[in-house]
Formats: structure tokens, C-alpha cells, sequence
């Protein structure tokens, strides 16, 4: 029987959000959609999103102005600072070193034979 499932949503949600903001400064909207392009089976909702995107916005990692939109109401427009970019950077190490653990069980387990 198994019993874990590693299914946890939103763990790098931040990490994501923030790489979608620096490719492009977007509304949240946007983002998702982003996101769905460029990660692969992207589980993250419209809920996460904007929690997240509160919570980056609070830490001081992005800002945001709200702008006309030709199509509908105005939207809120995200986009990076300085910190946040040095903040991406912290994510990218830790998801770096992520990789290279997992990397070290899958040799290990294709060892197993």
C-alpha cells in the first residue's frame, strides 16, 4: 500500500510566479496563463496565484500599477524589482539543489536492479 503522495500544491509556487513576472510583467490572470505555458502539468490555481502574488507583493519582490485595458476592466500589473530578482536568485539554488538530491535517489534507486 502506498501511503505518500507528494502532492503538496503551491510548494514553488513563489519561484514560479516570479520567473513568469520577470519573463514579462503581467496580471495575475496572465500569469496563470504563463504558467501553464511553461510549466509542465502546472497545478496552480487562480486562488494560489494571487495569494501568492499578495504575499510577493508585501516582501517587497514585485510591485504593481493597475492599467486600462482595451478588453474589459482595468487590471493590476505586476512586475519585479530588484529584490525580487535577487530573491529568484535564492530560489533558483535551492531548486538547484533540489535537483541534485533527487537526481542522487534516482541513481541510487536505478541501482536497486
Amino acid at each position: 500500500m502506498v501511503f505518500y503522495a507528494f502532492k503538496k500544491r503551491g510548494r514553488h509556487a513563489p519561484a514560479f510566479i516570479l520567473l513568469a513576472v520577470a519573463l514579462e510583467p503581467n496580471h495575475g490572470l496572465g500569469i496563470l496563463n504563463t504558467l501553464n505555458e511553461i510549466v509542465p502539468g502546472n497545478r496552480l490555481d487562480t486562488a494560489i496565484i494571487y495569494r501568492k502574488l499578495s504575499e510577493l507583493e508585501k516582501k517587497g519582490c514585485i510591485t504593481s500599477e493597475w492599467a486600462d485595458s482595451e478588453a474589459g476592466p482595468r487590471k493590476k500589473i505586476y512586475s519585479i524589482t530588484d529584490q525580487g530578482r535577487e530573491q529568484l536568485a535564492v530560489f533558483k539554488e535551492d531548486i538547484e539543489g533540489s535537483i541534485k538530491r533527487l537526481n542522487n535517489f534516482l541513481r541510487l534507486y536505478d541501482g536497486l536492479g
